[in-house]
């Protein structure tokens, strides 16, 4: 019995871990925040339903959102499989406040090339 659960928790991190490294693939971070909770335009995605987060990713994947935030979301919906909307639904539900990686903070000094 114990195998089972070890192996259950085991699995609830591997997704959430796929689903953050999607967070950081498909670049969400760029419109809703490193640490999910949207700004004035973008709507925060942080700690809500993992219903509402798959349907709505379902719904931009399939076309049937036609909005201008729709428009920029569907191109990146559309890549998306089952088990990604899955995972990132999961991420987004769990994200708790400092779940993100301080490298999106990391400044770069566009003068420190080796090429120079």
């Amino acid at each position: 019995m114990k195998s089972i659960i070890v192996f259950s928790l085991a699995t609830v991190v591997l997704v959430a871990d796929n689903g953050k490294s999607l967070y950081t693939k498909y670049g969400c971070y760029g419109c809703h925040g490193v640490d999910a909770k949207g700004s004035d335009i973008y709507p925060k995605l942080a700690n809500l339903p993992m219903s509402y987060i798959e349907k709505k990713l379902n719904a931009y994947k399939k076309g049937k959102v036609n909005t201008n935030r729709a428009n920029i979301m569907k191109p990146f919906a559309k890549k998306l499989t089952k088990k990604d909307i899955e995972a990132l639904a999961e991420f987004l539900n769990n994200l708790k406040k400092d779940d993100h990686d301080d490298s999106y903070y990391e400044e770069y000094d566009p003068g420190d090339s080796s090429s120079s």
